[in-house]
Order: C-alpha cells, then sequence, then structure tokens
C-alpha cells in the first residue's frame, strides 16, 4: 500500500502544481448587450465610410470641374555663366508643381509625362504656362489621392459586408 500512497502523493503534488484558470465574473459569451453595442460600431462605421464616400464624390466632381487635369510633372533646366560669359544648360531638374514660388529666368522648363503604354514623353513648357499646367498637375494629384481612398473605403464596405454575409448564414444554421 506504499506505492499507492507514494502514487497519490505524486499525483496530488502534480494536480497541485497544474493551475486551474479563473473566469471572471463577465459573461461575454452570451451577452446580447455587447453584441447589439458591436452591430451600433458597425453600423456607425459604415455610415460614416457612407458619409465620406459622398464627400469625396463631390470634391471630385469639384476638382474635374475646375479645369484641365494633368498626370505629368515638370522639369527645370537653369543656364549658369561659364568662364567664356556664355550659358552654360544644366542638367533638368525636377520641380514641385504644389510649391512651385519662385520661377527663375534662366531656367527652360519641359512637361513630361508617362503614355498608355508607360513611355516617356516631353514637350517644352513655355514660362506663361507654368502657373496652370502646375495647378493642372495639382488637381490630379488631387483627384489621385481622392480615388485612393474612395478605393480602400470600398474595400472596407466588402470586407464588413462579407463578413456579415458569412456571419448570418452561420447563425441561421
Amino acid at each position: 500500500m506504499s506505492i499507492s500512497t507514494d502514487l497519490n502523493a505524486e499525483l496530488s503534488a502534480q494536480l497541485a502544481a497544474v493551475q486551474v484558470p479563473k473566469f471572471s465574473n463577465l459573461r461575454q459569451d452570451a451577452n446580447p448587450i455587447l453584441a447589439a453595442h458591436m452591430l451600433q460600431e458597425i453600423y456607425k462605421m459604415v455610415t460614416e465610410w457612407q458619409q465620406e464616400l459622398q464627400d469625396i464624390e463631390q470634391r471630385s466632381l469639384n476638382i474635374t470641374t475646375s479645369g484641365t487635369i494633368l498626370a505629368a510633372w515638370l522639369e527645370s533646366r537653369t543656364s549658369k555663366p561659364g568662364s567664356t560669359g556664355e550659358a552654360i544648360p544644366t542638367p533638368y531638374t525636377t520641380v514641385d508643381s504644389i510649391g512651385l514660388t519662385a520661377v527663375d529666368t534662366q531656367a527652360s522648363y519641359r512637361l513630361c509625362g508617362l503614355d498608355e503604354y508607360g513611355k516617356l514623353w516631353t514637350r517644352p513648357c513655355l514660362m506663361t504656362e507654368i502657373l496652370n499646367v502646375s495647378q493642372s498637375i495639382a488637381r490630379y494629384q488631387q483627384l489621385k489621392d481622392l480615388t485612393d481612398r474612395k478605393q480602400q473605403i470600398e474595400q472596407h464596405i466588402r470586407q464588413v459586408l462579407e463578413d456579415l454575409v458569412h456571419l448570418r448564414l452561420k447563425l441561421a444554421d
């Protein structure tokens, strides 16, 4: 019987070493108020996204009706006087179309972009065109940013819808 007593003592020691998880008094697994609250949160998010999509649509319309839109960029090349007094052109550098404030009278500009096949195109841009071209490029960037945000919101809505359909089917079982 000493073997049995030793076994019982060893088993009791092992069971004492195992910690039983403690459960809180909050019962979230069957709390209808919590479920309703989560549904309200999802509803609020979706209605905010819907409003944002409407705002994006209006802002996009305002941009497209405010003038031309160019998917392009400006590059500038300035001329520096050489030792002979002759102007030596320096390589083209990209100009920030949104932050364009001062215009170098010695600079020449060109408008650059990519065609539908990804091939680079360029054309000279006169000093008198720089302001209008810069605004057109800025409109394109604003429209692109709005389009990116719209796609992001639509993806969120698709994901919520997919999850809700899956949940509805699961609950119907």
